[in-house]
Parts: C-alpha cells; structure tokens; sequence
C-alpha cells in the first residue's frame, strides 16, 4: 500500500464543506478480514445496513485494486449522536448505497478499537470520512455529517480521479510548533473573557469546541491566568456535567441555539477521567467544595455506569440519548438509562487509574486508592501482552486485542508509577520498569521519536498528543527521584525528552489538548534541570 497523504482537498465542493462542517469529536494484528459485527445492543450500526461493510485489512485493499475501485472508509462509535444522524440520513440513503456500490469497496471501522488508524488517517472528529483510491492513496477526508446529495457527488467525483488516475497533493501543516511560549500566546488569543472559554479566533487559526481537559490542567499552574481559570472551569462543569446521573457529558456548543441538542451526550471514559483529573487537581489549588463535589459525582456515575467490579475492568463509554437526558430527574431515575460499550480499553484506563489516584491525594480519600489498585490488576488480568506490554481494547466475552499500540503503554505505564508514587508499592514500580522498557521498543530514529504503531503495514508515524503523554510521565510519575538510572540512564531519559518534546504539534483540525500535557511537562523539565 502507497504511502499515505493528508489533508487533501478532493474537490472544490470538498473544500467548502470541510470549512462548513462542524469539527465534531469524537489489533493486534489487524483487524480480522470478517463481516464487521456491532457491540451492544442487537439494533446497532451496521446492523440492518443496506451497505456491504467490510473490515479495515487486506483483504478489503486488495478488492479495491483487483476490481479499480476506491475505498470508503467510515469511522464511526456506537455511543456518537452525530454518527447515527450521518448514518440514517446519508450513508442509508439509497442513492448513496448504489454510489458506493458501483465505486467503492466500503470499510467500517470503530473509531475506539482502531483508534491508531484513525489518527493515522488525521481523524480529529465523528464521524470521519476518508476516500481513498484503488491503490490505498487518500483522496479526500471531512469530519461532520454530509448531506445525502452533497456526499453522493463528492463520491461521483472521486470515482472518476481514481479511474482517470490524476494525481493528488499531500500535506498536513503545523499550526505551531513545541514552542511554550507560543503555545501559551496562541490560547491567550482565544480566549474570550465574556464567555470564559477557549473560543475566539487566533492568528493561526480558531479551536475546536471539543473539551481540552488537559489544556486546562496546564492553565491551572500558570500565574497569567490564574484569576481566568476559575471563571473557566465553572463554564465548563456547567457545560458538560450531568446532575442527575453524574459524569461528564462528550460536548456542548455554546453557539447551538437550541438547547436541546447543544450537548452531545454520549459520555466517554476517557473524557470522563480527564476531567476527574482536572477537577480533583483543581480542588487541590484552589480549595474549593464545589470541585470536590463534581469529582465524588463523576465517580460515583462511573463505578455506576463504566466499572465491572468482578472483572476489574472499565467500560469504554455509555451511548448517547437525547430523549432520555430530556426527561425531569424523577422520570429519568425512573426510566431505563442508555446502553454501555462493554468494552475495556488499556489507554483510558490508564488515565481513568491516574484519575482515582490524584481523587485519592486531592480529597484525602484513600478508597479511591484502593480502587485504583483493583483496575490495575484488572488490566494485567485481561489486557497483558505476552510481552511485557498490554493489548489496545477487549470486547466482553472476548480476546485481548491489537498489540503493539503506544498509548496503551504510556498510559498504564503512567498509571502504575502514579499508583507507586501515591503508595510507595514495590510491585507496581516493577511493573513500570517493565512497561518503560517496552516503551523503548518504540523509539524510531528515522522519526525521530516514538513510533505510533509497531507491527502493522502503514509506513510509521508519530503522534504529537502521545508524546506529550510521554514526555509528562517522565516528568512526572516516572520521574528522576523515582526511576533508578539503572532503569532509565540520565542520557536516555535526556534522549526520550528532546524526543518527545521535539514531536509536539498543534495541526489544522487538532485539539490544544494534542500538545498541552507536553507543554506542561517542558516548563516541569526546564525548571528542574535549571535550563
């Protein structure tokens, strides 16, 4: 398969509407070469489907060049509201069934379970389209739900590039760089001090609405914003909190004037622990009740909702459901709630672990420790790696799945020298070793940091939100006064951290949160090696 491109403009139409378009957020080996099924509930997409899915594999790729066809490829989660409106309205639709037909070799792929592929392909948001021609090359790619008649000629347009084979441009451009300072500049640009949020344009160009947890996490420690940041952080708990259920809801647009579909209201782990961790940090800085109180709520929605106590596990999210979050609190306790992904993931768990430890040491609530502990051992339980390492996701009922995924080693990497740190448990420093050195397995000199991926046919690549990841885990938890230089030699450690920061980007359509973890452990690292 030809190496892929990015950011392409297919067509002028295409272009218009990635600018229209809302920027919606959202193995192993590869995904096996079997008819896509659903997880839930027996009504999901793509039951029922008058499309032929196929999985993302070979298989499918070499259909698309033995018969001079291209690939539409769908990333969708069962839990996204967007998905299913795109789904009903313009995938279903019978004149796009027959396009695709005619064109395409159709590929569904779940945007939890291929999360790697999805960023590879530059997915930022759900549901996101990309086209591809015979040979595995992208032709196009939009976030948003397309309407029926727009999505069925920008089909036709493809179909004739890919049998005319003209040739098309590639490119991804870097809105900024590594640069803290210009990083912290940009989101001083945007922020708009009567709304108290992240959402005014910048030179560079404007934010998504999606929540940026991690951004706000960085803000909370710098001096400029700090009579900004509780302002902020009451917005967004307003915005995004569920009073009667608890949790974190996946987003709100303060500039959709009807209330009623402003919230997405999927909730995700993954969201849901970044922001416990947010808020428990901020309890921790500014001593206020009102923090501690939606960090008890949100873990209380998720031992609820999101934990399989028997089987030590998270759940990866809970579907979105309008009609449900519309009811008054009496009815809604009443009625039966919306249905959970039962699926484990290593990466938000991870970061859901470190959630429970920062709640524990924010709020001086040891239980919360004594549940981290648990959910760590759930996750060597069900998720180990013959190799040290962990699988990316497990379905219930079912088997460990695609290795070699770096975010589901930093994260419970992270996770188990948090759980060290906090508890002072020799075990779990053992087991970090052994997590950083399958980390080091990663490094990739070509790259110049750490690849995304091992053991897959795409050529390697890197991922700015990772390595930040990486590069606060050795500023953090995995820190010098924690790791022995046995484990992680002060040239190495040296080594990791140029890497990691050098690969710090904020690119068209990505989050400030893709850098901000990063950025918050530069100044840790500047400061403490007195640069």
């Amino acid at each position: 398969m030809r190496r892929h491109h990015f950011i392409v403009v297919l067509i002028a139409i295409l272009v218009a509407l990635v600018f229209a378009l809302w920027p919606w957020m959202t193995g192993d080996q590869e995904a096996p070469e079997t008819p896509v099924e659903p997880v839930g509930q027996l009504d999901d997409y793509p039951r029922g489907s008058a499309i032929p899915w196929q999985p993302w594999g070979d298989a499918a790729q070499s259909r698309a060049a033995r018969e001079g066809k291209g690939l539409f490829v769908y990333f969708h989660g069962q839990w996204c509201t967007w998905c299913r409106e795109y789904q009903r309205d313009s995938l279903e639709h019978p004149e796009t069934v027959t396009v695709i037909e005619q064109g395409f070799v159709p590929v569904l792929v779940n945007v939890d379970q291929r999360r790697d592929l999805f960023t590879r392909l530059g997915g930022r948001g759900l549901p996101f389209t990309v086209i591809m021609d015979d040979q595995g090359d992208v032709l196009g790619r939009f976030t948003g739900h397309v309407g029926a008649g727009d999505l069925q000629g920008l089909l036709r347009e493809a179909a004739v590039r890919i049998a005319t084979a003209q040739a098309v441009p590639a490119g991804l451009d870097a809105l900024l760089d590594g640069d803290p300072e210009q990083f912290i500049a940009f989101l001083d640009e945007t922020y708009d001090p009567g709304q108290h949020r992240l959402s005014r344009a910048a030179v560079v160009g404007s934010l998504s609405k999606r929540p940026q947890p991690m951004t706000y996490r960085l803000l909370l420690h710098e001096d400029h914003w700090r009579a900004r940041i509780p302002y902020m952080l009451d917005v967004l708990r307003d915005d995004l909190s569920d009073p009667v259920d608890g949790g974190f809801f996946f987003f709100f647009d303060p500039d959709q004037p009807n209330p009623l579909t402003a919230v997405e209201t999927s909730k995700v782990l993954g969201l849901n622990a970044q922001m416990v961790w947010l808020f428990a940090e901020a309890h921790g800085l500014l001593g206020r009740e009102r923090d501690a109180r939606v960090v008890r709520e949100a873990l209380a929605y998720v031992e609820r909702f999101l934990w399989d106590d028997e089987l030590k596990a998270f759940w990866g999210s809970q579907y979105s459901d309008s009609d449900y979050y519309r009811l008054p609190p009496a009815e809604r306790r009443a009625a039966t709630p919306p249905v959970v992904e039962r699926v484990q993931y290593a990466d938000v768990s991870g970061q859901m672990i470190i959630a429970l430890v920062r709640t524990a040491q924010a709020l001086n609530e040891p239980a919360y420790l004594a549940w981290a502990a648990r959910a760590l051992g759930g996750l060597d339980e069900r998720l180990a790696d013959s190799d040290g390492g962990y699988y990316h996701f497990r379905v219930e009922g079912g088997e460990a799945q695609l290795s070699g995924y770096l975010p589901s080693l930093v994260w419970p990497a992270a996770a188990w020298w948090a759980y060290y740190e906090a508890t002072g448990d020799e075990a779990a420093a053992r087991r970090g070793v052994e997590l950083l050195q399958r980390i080091g397995a990663h490094v990739d000199p070509e790259l110049g940091g750490f690849a995304e991926r091992l053991g897959v046919d795409m050529d390697p690549w890197t991922e700015s939100r990772t390595h930040g990841a990486l590069a606060w885990l050795l500023t953090g938890p995995a820190s010098e006064a924690r790791v022995s230089e046995d484990v992680l030699s002060p040239q190495t450690r040296a080594q990791w951290m140029r890497m990691a920061l050098d690969q710090l980007r904020l690119v068209g359509g990505g989050d400030p949160d893709d850098m901000a973890l990063g950025v918050l452990a530069q100044r840790s690292w500047a400061k403490d090696s007195g640069k």
